[in-house]
């Protein structure tokens, strides 16, 4: 009797011992990212008042700051699910569904507005996502980097973004949150961010990649070592493409073409279709030909960062950076310059290349006269909220 209690006993131990260690390292992760967790709250605000003070009088006011062209895609999916009645020229399965799908859970369990709802889901992930961000960036060189690596990814072009009812902040931070695991060799939790990140937006099939590299990567090196593989790296491997290739899967069910989610996304004049476009893109932004709106302040923008990320990806092979990082952030750059369709949702898309930010965070981080990089910091956080004064506000005829 006391040998089969006690056989009983030391699993349910071990769980909770398991329970309490997660718990513990969670909160002292936290008393360290608080910093920047404020420093990027801080960031986010300056740059938000300013967007608010440009843009008053431009209409945001009738559909709300922070509720842009996509938006009303996001609030109709979690009210209605994927009804392809919404709009009579577009295709809701453009749209990945974790999120709505969090919009309309939200809203069934605290009868809140759907809109609501999806605010409070992007800023607790954005906040999460400056979290992941200082780990990430405190692991591989130090704290003071992760602060400024975190402040910086607030600052970016089209970081207002991070604050509205998109879903790109929630599918960043679980991609962010993903790598870190990762860099922990963490690879079933990475897996299972993975598939959620999936589930949220076409580019976070970057992590999705990486993950699946990761567990191959883990399978090889046990093997070369004479050590057995175990469960995990097959697991992973299994895991992280789950989100995305059920959706995949749900969208050619109800279109009735196995190649359905790529007619939904033609739709939308998004594919890799676009990719033969991309130098005359840019040179049209370098000229800054008026055709097209290359001759804006946003167009010059946008052909800056089409310029500088290849550039710092670059920066971050010379720096050898964990290959997890370069694996990702290069699969992610080229699912989006292979599908850039509409100039000025680029730097929209370039929030999720995060990474290319940890060699300039590195730099600033390693400048002895503080105040310096803080005065820097302030100045690109009102050069955001400037930015953020050109994005389009409505989509016109189609859009919900």
């Amino acid at each position: 009797m006391t040998s089969s209690t006690t056989e009983h006993q030391v699993p349910a131990q071990h769980d909770r011992s398991a329970v309490a260690a997660l718990r513990s390292g969670a909160l002292r992760s936290a008393r360290r990212a608080w910093p920047a967790m404020a420093a990027y709250l801080a960031a986010r605000l300056v740059g938000t008042l300013v967007f608010g003070l440009l843009s008053s009088g431009h209409g945001y006011a009738s559909r709300g700051m922070f509720v842009f062209v996509d938006s009303g895609w996001y609030q109709k999916i979690a009210e209605r699910g994927y009804d392809t009645s919404i709009s009579p020229n577009l295709s809701p399965f453009a749209f990945d569904p974790l999120y709505p799908g969090l919009m309309g859970l939200g809203h069934g369990v605290t009868r809140l507005p759907v809109t609501a709802v999806g605010l409070a889901i992007t800023w607790i992930a954005a906040v999460a996502g400056a979290w992941a961000l200082f780990e990430i960036g405190r692991l591989v060189r130090d704290a003071r980097t992760g602060l400024i690596f975190a402040v910086l990814w607030a600052l970016m072009p089209s970081a207002v973004i991070q604050g509205s009812l998109y879903a790109d902040t929630l599918a960043i931070c679980l991609s962010a949150w993903a790598l870190y695991a990762l860099l922990r060799h963490a690879l079933i939790t990475a897996a299972v961010l993975a598939c959620l990140a999936g589930a949220t937006r076409p580019t976070a099939n970057a992590i999705v990649a990486t993950v699946c590299v990761g567990a191959v990567v883990q399978f090889v090196s046990a093997r070369r070592s004479g050590e057995r593989a175990g469960w995990r790296p097959p697991a992973a491997f299994i895991i992280a493409p789950i989100g995305s290739a059920g959706f995949l899967a749900y969208v050619a069910y109800r279109m009735g073409s196995v190649g359905g989610y790529l007619r939904a996304q033609k739709k939308w004049g998004t594919g890799f279709g676009n990719a033969g476009d991309l130098l005359h893109r840019i040179r049209l932004g370098v000229e800054g030909s008026a055709v097209g709106g290359y001759n804006t302040g946003q167009a010059h923008i946008t052909t800056a960062v089409l310029l500088v990320v290849p550039i710092l990806i670059i920066v971050m092979f010379v720096q050898r950076q964990a290959w997890q990082l370069l694996t990702y952030t290069c699969i992610v750059a080229v699912l989006i310059y292979a599908a850039i369709h509409d100039y000025s949702v680029v730097p929209r898309e370039m929030l999720a290349v995060f990474p290319v930010l940890l060699a300039p965070a590195g730099w600033l981080a390693s400048i002895r006269r503080r105040w310096v990089v803080w005065v820097l910091l302030a100045v690109l956080a009102v050069a955001a909220g400037w930015y953020a004064a050109y994005i389009p506000v409505d989509g016109g005829p189609g859009f919900p």
